[in-house]
């Protein structure tokens, strides 16, 4: 059975993803709401969240080569990455020990360099390979559930990969912390890669923090004409 896919991202009211502060408090509280077994994240979002949060990098630690035991009861989502070319070498440990996931989960292709395979494997990083050159979302969602037994995808992540998964048919709600303002020209527009339209419908809309709205759309069979 196909797992639920949810996207879940912070944006402006003119559907912006950048050039304002998001409130993080509150997204990631609505994401643990979802109780999503997998956090599907793009290898330039991740990379970005690094950069974000870790000015300084630490440096890889011989524990950080072996994988977390799961803790009994524990509720933490895998984190899943697309990194066919090998964007995260030498700062996957970051994510491992950030204690905000059960361990990474990295998706590659046939193209990915052999060096970051080597890579993957002396620290036992989970990896698949699931396309030619990119991606295929289906396949990787269909291994998600064989073989992790996921149930909810959550997928976390900037306009590119959001857009392929909506194009591809594969998204069942969109969730949006909205924040009250506009970036105009400024901001990176969240589905500004989506090559054709897509019909919602509204599941909820409440106020969420001080400042924000929570909106959830189910996404609708057919697409805009």
């Amino acid at each position: 059975m196909k797992p639920k896919v949810i996207l879940h991202n912070s944006v402006s009211v003119d559907g912006a993803i950048s050039g304002f502060d998001v409130d993080m408090g509150v997204h990631y509280h609505i994401a643990s709401t979802f109780k999503a077994q997998a956090h599907l994240v793009g290898s330039k979002t991740a990379l970005t969240g690094i950069q974000t949060f870790r000015k300084k990098p630490p440096t890889e630690k011989p524990q950080d080569m072996i994988p977390p035991r799961p803790r009994k009861g524990s509720r933490r989502p895998w984190f899943v990455i697309p990194d066919t070319r090998g964007k995260l070498k030498g700062k996957l440990h970051i994510l491992r020990s950030s204690g905000f996931c059960r361990d990474v989960i990295i998706l590659t292709s046939s193209k990915t360099p052999k060096a970051y395979l080597k890579y993957l494997d002396e620290r036992r990083y989970p990896h698949h390979s699931v396309g030619t050159d990119r991606i295929n979302l289906n396949k990787a969602i269909k291994l998600l559930a064989e073989k992790y037994k996921v149930k909810t995808i959550l997928s976390d992540s900037g306009g590119v990969l959001n857009s392929f998964l909506l194009s591809r048919g594969l998204v069942d709600q969109i969730s949006l912390l909205v924040h009250p303002l506009l970036t105009g020209k400024a901001g990176q527009k969240l589905f500004a890669k989506l090559p054709s339209g897509r019909r919602l419908q509204v599941v909820h809309s409440r106020k969420a923090g001080t400042r924000c709205v929570h909106l959830v759309y189910r996404v609708a069979k057919g697409r805009v004409k």
